[in-house]
């Protein structure tokens, strides 16, 4: 029975470290072109309620549905303006999505000093490259 169990596990181990996804390091290879990086900038009452996260919603309307929890750091498209007081954005998988404007700020203003681009990764999915700003 040990070694059964002892077997099982070099087996997990064996498929877990083959897999391409875990030799895979996330390296930017694109700017995300007419999207520009934008912090949530909530009271911590807001940040913290767990059971109800800021929502990426499919739509620009109170009540759209969900499509996922808003990202802290989110790309924000420059090309449309807000619609019913929401902008467009996307999720990790570059999903189209839209944030309420009531929770954001740009990015330089929340994080002073620092530089923020949304880009697309080798793995196709959003990633976000950051810097100091210069002088």
């Amino acid at each position: 029975m040990r070694f059964s169990h002892r077997a099982a596990i070099l087996a997990a181990l064996t498929c877990s470290l083959s897999h391409p996804a875990f030799a895979l390091h996330r390296t930017p290879v694109r700017a995300l072109d007419g999207y520009r990086c934008m912090a949530l900038d909530a009271p911590e009452r807001v940040m913290m309620d767990f059971r109800h996260p800021i929502p990426l919603q499919s739509e620009p309307r109170d009540g759209a549905p969900s499509l996922a929890p808003a990202l802290a750091v989110l790309p924000i498209a420059t090309d449309a303006p807000p619609t019913n007081g929401y902008v467009r954005s996307m999720t990790l998988a570059l999903r189209p999505g839209w944030v309420s404007t009531r929770w954001l700020k740009p990015y330089d203003a929340v994080h002073p000093g620092m530089t923020c681009t949304p880009y697309v990764m080798n793995d196709g999915k959003l990633g976000f490259v950051f810097g100091r700003a210069t002088q």
